[in-house]
């Protein structure tokens, strides 16, 4: 995504809603969200975002960035900079190719995600749809919790039955497992489920949960929520989910406190 930080902002907004447990899910309605149409690419922002700013809907935790985005076909992101930003993108359509300052190049498919560490000194990359068909993925950035932070490139390709029935952990913190490592307290599931499947997740202790609907619906946390949607929880000591219908998701679990570095 082509952004540039808006750093004041971001500082001046510390709302005790971000900052600390509460007893309600916050709700964020699909149709709630910021939309930004460039005409070749739509994409709907959870947080503020580019030229879209709402001072209630900054960030949950570390996780300051949580965008839908679909690109036409053969069209795409040219070079932009980053840095400072834990950048993950889950594809959940057609193609993503990312080309950057480092000579990586990369096509991340629909199943797959990509974890990149733009570093304190920074990136440039692109993103782009190569194909003649619509591409679609959810872009997550998290500020890092320690400064000096260098680049760095990761995907993940698990087999589609991995995340069949229960959540597949994606990125963590120390990348356990063959999870990616990411430069903050944050750990990212995906899930696909039937009806037939009840997962929990247990919420600890200063830890949040954010909830996203990519396709499908879910009953959590005392709420339901449908494609789109989003809730993000941090006063249940175990989330349990219920499905009517074939739905996948995103569970963002994520340390609410967190020290974060925002340069």
């Amino acid at each position: 995504m082509d952004n540039q930080q808006d750093h004041s902002t971001e500082s001046a907004t510390r709302t005790t809603r971000e900052r600390g447990p509460q007893s309600a899910p916050r709700i964020r309605r699909s149709g709630d969200r910021g939309l930004q149409d460039l005409g070749w690419s739509t994409n709907r922002m959870t947080f503020s975002f580019a030229d879209y700013y709402d001072p209630d809907w900054m960030r949950f935790g570390p996780l300051r960035v949580l965008i839908e985005s679909h690109i036409d076909p053969n069209e795409g992101f040219d070079e932009h900079p980053h840095r400072n930003a834990e950048i993950v993108s889950y594809v959940t359509e057609g193609v993503l190719h990312h080309e950057d300052s480092f000579g990586r190049q990369a096509d991340i498919r629909a199943g797959e995600m990509q974890l990149i560490s733009a570093g304190s000194r920074g990136m440039i990359h692109s993103e782009t749809n190569p194909q003649d068909e619509p591409e679609a993925h959810y872009q997550l950035w998290f500020i890092p919790d320690r400064p000096d932070t260098d680049f760095a490139y990761h995907e993940l390709k698990p087999p589609a039955k991995e995340r069949q029935g229960q959540f597949r952990l994606y990125v963590s913190p120390d990348g356990r497992g063959d999870s990616m490592p990411v430069n903050t307290d944050a750990f990212v599931h995906v899930g696909q489920f039937s009806p037939a499947d009840t997962p929990s997740h247990t919420l600890s202790e200063a830890r949040g949960v954010w909830v996203q609907v990519v396709d499908g619906a879910v009953s959590v946390g005392g709420v339901t929520l449908q494609s789109g949607d989003g809730a993000g929880f941090t006063a249940s000591n175990e989330l349990s989910f219920s499905f009517n219908e074939e739905t996948e998701l995103l569970l963002i679990d994520v340390r609410m406190d967190a020290r974060q570095v925002w340069e």
